[in-house]
């Protein structure tokens, strides 16, 4: 089974340092890069594992800690590719950084960054395929479907529910649920999602375990769905969170 690890669960302005932005890594793929995950990368020894960076919008919490995870690779002389997948405005943004005086690639080394812009994403990533598909939020955000085996996860980044996601099947889902049902009016406006549309989305496309992402809090949720109810759950070999 692979192992799902949560770098950051983090959404908005930060609460103080207990829960960084957002970042999801898996087996060699790193979906979003927020503030502050390279340092849970480098402290997990994963930041030369990553092989493929997937980037669902362009906002920072969500974006962010990326210009640092690529000085770090430049730093600890990594010596092959990398792709990055993200809609459309991150190629002006890396060029304006590198302008800066910022080394983002070191072609020396063979560490080069290859970049991917579109709405309708498709890679392969060792056993992995990737799909993107748009989701609905205040800026263009593309959510993932991973495929390998016979299972299916899905990465949503930020969304308002519904969205496109209905007509697939899914086992695994990581669903932003940035507020609760009290202020589901505000997460409309902004574009997010309650948990309990979160909940309701994993239910609709047979989700075995939906994990709640970015969030406003510390006290990250995580349920199971079970015969279409809704329990905690402690977590399983699939995910490792910290």
């Amino acid at each position: 089974m692979p192992r799902i690890v949560f770098l950051g669960t983090g959404a908005g302005g930060f609460k103080g340092s207990g829960r960084l932005k957002s970042s999801v890594y898996l087996d060699g793929m790193l979906f979003d890069c927020g503030a502050g995950v390279t340092g849970r990368l480098e402290d997990l020894d994963l930041l030369d594992k990553i092989d493929a960076v997937f980037i669902t919008h362009l906002h920072s919490d969500h974006l962010s800690g990326l210009y640092d995870t690529l000085v770090s690779m430049v730093v600890e002389r990594r010596s092959r590719p990398l792709n990055i997948y993200a809609p459309p405005g991150l190629s002006s943004l890396l060029n304006t950084y590198s302008s800066l005086g910022n080394k983002l690639s070191s072609p020396e080394t063979g560490f080069s960054v290859n970049l991917f812009v579109s709405l309708s994403t498709t890679a392969r990533v060792g056993e992995y395929t990737v799909e993107g598909v748009v989701l609905d939020h205040v800026v263009a955000n593309v959510g993932y479907i991973v495929r390998w085996s016979d299972r299916v996860l899905v990465y949503t980044g930020d969304t308002r529910e519904p969205s496109n996601l209905l007509k697939h099947k899914v086992d695994y889902l990581i669903h932003e649920a940035t507020f609760t049902e009290r202020f589901k009016d505000v997460a409309k406006r902004y574009g997010h999602t309650t948990a309990l549309e979160a909940a309701k989305t994993a239910e609709a496309v047979g989700a075995k375990k939906l994990f709640n992402n970015t969030h406003k809090r510390i006290g990250a949720t995580q349920l199971k769905l079970n015969s279409g109810k809704r329990r905690a759950s402690t977590p399983k070999p699939l995910c490792q969170k910290t």
